[in-house]
């Protein structure tokens, strides 16, 4: 029996619901839900390549077998997906940003940030984008700042750990 990582259990747990939960012309069939929730990801993903040869608009097999293929580690795969996803529906921001987080994956954090921003075009009040392009910021001023540091030749500041609040009462 293939052992599951919590977060993979997660994962396939989440998507479960999301796309159970999706509108009637978006819902997946449930072979292949069920192929996702017992971690059979070469199953589902297998039931989805079939499902998308009869309907290859389908946004939400689409999405999932984008997702499918960067829990796999297949990212060039979930790029082009997510690129193909983003240009036929430039409307959606979830894709904007997934997309970003796979760029993020390959270190292309310029490449990341235009696509988050872009999403944001889509939808302005889509916190996650949010988060992830203040995500994306905090690390390039991170690197820049060490690139600075190693350009004039100085020891990285030494890092301590803080502590919130006291561990135990004084004596």
């Amino acid at each position: 029996m293939i052992m599951l990582s919590v977060r993979k259990i997660l994962m396939m747990a989440l998507l479960v619901a999301t796309f159970a939960a999706a509108g009637e012309e978006d819902r997946l069939p449930e072979p292949i839900l069920a192929a996702v929730e017992r971690g059979d990801t070469a199953g589902a993903l297998r039931q989805l390549e079939s499902h998308l040869e009869r309907y290859p608009d389908h946004l939400a097999a689409r999405f999932l077998r984008a997702r499918l293929h960067s829990g796999e580690g297949r990212i060039e795969e979930a790029i082009a997906e997510y690129e193909e996803i983003v240009k036929q529906h430039p409307q959606l921001p979830e894709a904007y940003n997934n997309l970003a987080a796979l760029y993020v994956t390959k270190g292309n954090l310029e490449q990341a940030r235009l696509i988050l921003e872009q999403g944001m075009q889509t939808s302005p009040a889509y916190a996650t984008l949010y988060r992830n392009l203040g995500s994306v910021y905090m690390e390039m001023a991170r690197r820049s700042y060490t690139e600075a540091r190693l350009l004039r030749e100085e020891p990285p500041p030494l890092e301590l750990e803080l502590l919130e609040r006291p561990l135990a009462s004084p004596p």
